[in-house]
């Protein structure tokens, strides 16, 4: 744990390096729970396919989709 009577320069470089460990370590990828990815998608595929069938732009539908669904990554797309 970091000092309160350190040098400001010093902490930062502290917080630098241990970020560059945290980032350069590969020893154990992150979790992936495999049930909630899948149930997410399916969902998402569901709402987006309602959103299309009423006429709702693609675009629109997508977002919608991923706001209800909690299924960011396919924000990313635009």
């Amino acid at each position: 744990m970091p000092r309160l009577d350190q040098d400001p320069l010093d902490l930062a470089l502290q917080i630098k390096r241990g970020f560059e460990k945290t980032l350069g370590s590969s020893d154990k990828p992150a979790p992936v729970d495999r049930g909630y990815l899948a149930g997410a998608v399916v969902w998402w595929l569901v709402v987006f396919a309602a959103l299309s069938m009423v006429g709702v732009d693609w675009r629109v539908a997508a977002l919608a989709a991923t706001v209800l669904c909690g299924f960011w990554p396919i924000v990313l797309l635009f």
